[in-house]
């Protein structure tokens, strides 16, 4: 899904330690956003993933790698790109706590705005569909993971985070059949969008 579409380390690192970009894997990822333009879909581009940041050796590298991705989406002039700084930033397999902790994740999307005015930035929770509220606060759209939310409880996550007043982008579900069916209808019912995250 688009949503999984700049994760580094499938291929190759996107970054190097300093936190620079790699010119190849932006140039495949650039063919990729331009496709999806093509289509009409717009591409949810993430910087940072689980298990991943080991890669960047300090967090001074974590800073330069946010700013260098908005920089980036921000000179490709990409107008269907939002930014993504960390998938389920509080997972325990990320080490640098600036992406890792509420506060300094709020910082890096703070980071991100500047470089790139009108980008609009974001972070994903975990599969608890709860977004802390230093994160939901200076996002520009809510991004929830309802992995692991029983569909009898989205109703109460979303009116929660319909308090801040932002679209809400459910971007990763990995229920299937009638459960999945159901927690579809429930989020847009709740005024979300709804994502499948297919497992194989």
């Amino acid at each position: 899904s688009p949503s999984h579409l700049s994760r580094c380390g499938r291929v190759m690192p996107c970054n190097a330690p300093d936190g620079s970009l790699r010119a190849g894997y932006m140039a495949r990822v650039r063919r990729v956003i331009e496709a999806c333009d093509a289509a009409g879909a717009v591409v949810i581009l993430s910087c940072f993933y689980q298990r991943q940041d080991q890669l960047l050796r300090d967090e001074a590298a974590v800073r330069a790698a946010v700013a260098a991705a908005a920089g980036w989406v921000k000179d490709g002039g990409f107008g269907n790109v939002v930014l993504e700084i960390a998938n389920e930033f509080p997972h325990a397999g990320f080490d640098h706590r600036v992406i890792r902790e509420a506060g300094g994740q709020a910082g890096l999307i703070r980071l991100a705005r500047s470089v790139a005015p009108g980008l609009l930035v974001s972070a994903s929770g975990l599969g608890d569909g709860l977004i802390p509220r230093e994160v939901a606060e200076v996002s520009d759209f809510l991004l929830p993971h309802f992995n692991g939310t029983p569909v009898r409880e989205i109703p109460k996550r979303l009116a929660a985070m319909r308090g801040y007043g932002k679209p809400i982008v459910c971007n990763e579900d990995d229920k299937t059949g009638a459960e999945g069916a159901a927690a579809a209808e429930a989020s847009v019912a709740g005024g979300a969008s709804w994502g499948l995250m297919l497992v194989e």
